[in-house]
């Protein structure tokens, strides 16, 4: 697999930026005053496991779209959406998570079913994460009733990235263009229900776990 310079630092870039909002979110919801002596330590901690999470979540999905187009021969590079990270930061201030930080862009004669393949690959590969950290998860838990702090920190990451991912795949399937969802959609339906239910299952299976709390 090939990477240019150019794309590796914007796709730094995209997940810095995304990382940041998603800190902004959790810091201006988190009810905890600045003036608190842990205030910058709890922003620190925010920031790495936000960093985790969404470098784990857009890393992984920008990589399988890049690796099934280059496998049917067609050039593919990631480039961030400066008005994505704008309306990530807009999005945290209200409340939300925006999962659009930019695109894997595709050139060559590729066609619909290519499109959709390469496409589907990314949330695909999120949901695949999500599980494999939700099974992380379900396997820590039944400690956390002893106070050991590493242990809680590693089922946090874990937990956090898991919800990460089947965020980033259920925005990315909206079947609205430029989002993965439209070309999967046009592509094959049965594949696009099939990726969204797998998402709303993973997605009830932590809440009602309580990891995603």
């Amino acid at each position: 697999m090939r990477f240019s310079r150019v794309e590796l630092v914007q796709l730094a870039i995209a997940i810095l930026a995304l990382s940041g909002a998603l800190t902004l979110l959790n810091v201006v919801y988190s009810g905890l005053p600045r003036s608190s002596p842990g205030f910058l330590l709890f922003v620190g901690i925010v920031f790495a496991s936000a960093l985790v999470a969404v470098g784990t979540g857009v890393g992984v999905h920008e990589i399988a779209h890049k690796a099934v187009a280059q496998r049917y021969g067609h050039w593919a590079e990631f480039r961030y959406n400066p008005m994505g990270l704008l309306l990530a930061f807009v999005f945290a201030f209200l409340g939300f998570i925006y999962g659009a930080p930019g695109a894997t862009l595709v050139s060559g004669n590729v066609t619909r079913e290519q499109h959709g393949r390469i496409s589907a690959a990314g949330p695909a590969s999120n949901l695949a994460l999500a599980a494999g950290f939700l099974g992380l998860s379900s396997l820590i838990a039944p400690g956390l009733e002893s106070p050991d702090l590493g242990l809680f920190v590693v089922f946090s990451l874990a937990a956090n990235t898991a919800l990460m991912n089947v965020i980033l795949a259920g925005f990315n399937m909206i079947p609205v263009l430029p989002l993965d969802g439209a070309k999967v959609w046009a592509w094959n339906k049965p594949v696009y229900v099939a990726i969204v239910g797998l998402a709303i299952a993973l997605f009830l299976l932590g809440y009602q776990s309580d990891f995603f709390l």
